[in-house]
């Protein structure tokens, strides 16, 4: 019973997440075809959006994997007024510090613009100033989502995805029956981020209600002297630096396209949404699951069972994503073509997209393993590992991205390409080191990989044979 409901509860989370992942996408390509994705003002709204995120993801993931371990332990011990206590705390400490980022966010936006190759500087700097401040909404966002998941609440914790898409969807509506021809370009992407600031603000308010249901009530506690904020804080500064690795990944990937092809960064943000977001969106979907699972399983030393869930997990995983992989490279053209070639979006768009959708693509599996891995060893509370992994990636994508897109005559392609290669490392270092800690995960994990493999190579030579045959 208890893992049918853990099935039930991981397939309604991934539905709601997957539902909010395709509202954002068709926002997305609503925008883009409205207001042309090689629009100078929409490439500046392209890479600012994503940077509070770069800023603020590596405090928030940290802040998640802290939360759920001490708030769900305390709930256990059926600690409910010091586990509320605790969040409430949390939330007065983490705004502050999230305050802090936001004042210093903002002094960035003066020089942030120069490390970018857009015409428009004042814009550039303009645009970030707006979107700083949503790093409070992020911060109470993923207090209230390790509240929510702590208590069981899963699909509640997952309704914040939905609401940003929506608005931006409204928006782009409203432009187009109303204010197409009135408008400039620049006006109108101005417009759009600040629709987009308030759909990351509704993030947050769609998740107060849940929570209440639940029965957390948050109070003013501010107390740095609490045995279990220092709990959190001695386990936050490995995640942060972990996470920290990967946001400057991200950071570094979009920052070189606007260098190495400024007119081609909306697009690669669609292709890398539509890849890292989407597996991310799934693998979260699980993960959000089995780590309050796995953590309990590692209180209470039940290794075994730690092992089961985690081979289950990995192996359900990969046979979710390896047939995704071979589905986006066998189609890949064929897909863009469908799902973002309208209005403004040319074919010659379609075909840079589906150069960085075929190097994004050899990361998914990877991606989706170092996820698990991830929480696998916070639930154990060791988060070294973790960090030094994400090190490694960053090194790695660095080094490589400057080769690759300098050097060669990948180009820009070389950035997503990139990016895999350093994911694919670090992942098989931080398995094994996982494999190294508890022991082997068992044998039905490694048949599940090898039949998967097969059967996602035969599925996506298939698929490309008949695609190929269909359309001479």
């Amino acid at each position: 019973m208890e893992k049918k409901n853990y099935l039930r509860s991981i397939g309604g989370v991934m539905i709601i997440m997957l539902a909010g992942k395709l509202i954002a996408f068709a926002a997305n390509q609503m925008y883009m075809s409205t207001l042309d994705p090689e629009s100078p003002y929409l490439n500046v709204y392209s890479w600012a959006v994503n940077i509070p995120n770069y800023i603020f993801q590596s405090f928030g993931t940290a802040l998640t994997s802290v939360v759920i371990p001490i708030f769900a332990a305390l709930l256990v011990k059926e600690k409910k007024r010091e586990a509320d206590r605790f969040a409430s705390n949390v939330i007065c400490v983490g705004g502050a510090l999230t305050a802090v980022l936001v004042v210093l966010g903002l002094g960035a936006s003066f020089f942030l613009p120069s490390l970018t190759d857009f015409e428009d500087k004042g814009y550039t700097g303009m645009a970030l100033r707006i979107m700083m401040p949503v790093m409070l909404f992020y911060c109470l966002c993923y207090i209230y989502q390790g509240v929510l998941q702590s208590h069981g609440r899963f699909r509640s914790a997952a309704l914040s995805n939905l609401p940003t898409g929506i608005m931006i969807i409204v928006y782009v509506v409203v432009y187009r029956t109303m204010l197409a021809g009135k408008l400039s370009n620049k006006a109108a992407v101005t417009g759009l981020l600040l629709v987009t600031a308030a759909g990351l603000f509704m993030q947050f308010a769609v998740l107060i209600i849940p929570a209440r249901r639940a029965g957390f009530r948050p109070k003013f506690v501010f107390d740095l002297r609490d045995p279990d904020l220092r709990q959190a804080g001695r386990m936050t500064l490995p995640i942060i630096l972990g996470a920290s690795a990967y946001q400057l990944n991200m950071f570094f990937n979009n920052t070189m396209m606007t260098n190495v092809a400024p007119d081609k960064v909306t697009l690669f943000n669609f292709v890398q949404n539509l890849i890292i977001s989407s597996v991310m969106t799934m693998v979260l979907a699980v993960t959000s699951v089995i780590y309050p699972t796995l953590t309990k399983k590692a209180a209470a030393d039940d290794m075994d069972g730690f092992k089961e869930t985690l081979s289950t997990t990995m192996g359900g995983t990969f046979f979710i994503l390896a047939p995704l992989t071979a589905g986006l490279i066998a189609l890949r053209l064929p897909f863009l073509s469908l799902i973002s070639m309208h209005g403004e979006v040319s074919y010659e768009n379609v075909l840079t997209e589906a150069g960085f959708l075929l190097m994004y693509s050899l990361c998914i599996v990877f991606m989706g393993f170092k996820e698990i891995a991830d929480r696998a060893f916070y639930s154990l509370k060791s988060t070294r590992i973790s960090a030094l992994t994400g090190v490694m990636i960053m090194a790695v994508n660095i080094i490589l991205g400057l080769i690759l897109s300098r050097l060669t005559p990948l180009g820009a392609d070389g950035i997503p390409l990139a990016y895999s290669v350093a994911a694919a490392c670090g992942t098989v270092f931080l398995v094994l080191m996982l494999r190294r800690r508890v022991g082997a995960f068992g044998y039905r994990l490694t048949e599940t990989l090898i039949k998967s493999t097969a059967a996602s190579a035969v599925m996506g030579g298939a698929v490309y044979g008949v695609h190929a045959l269909m359309s001479r």
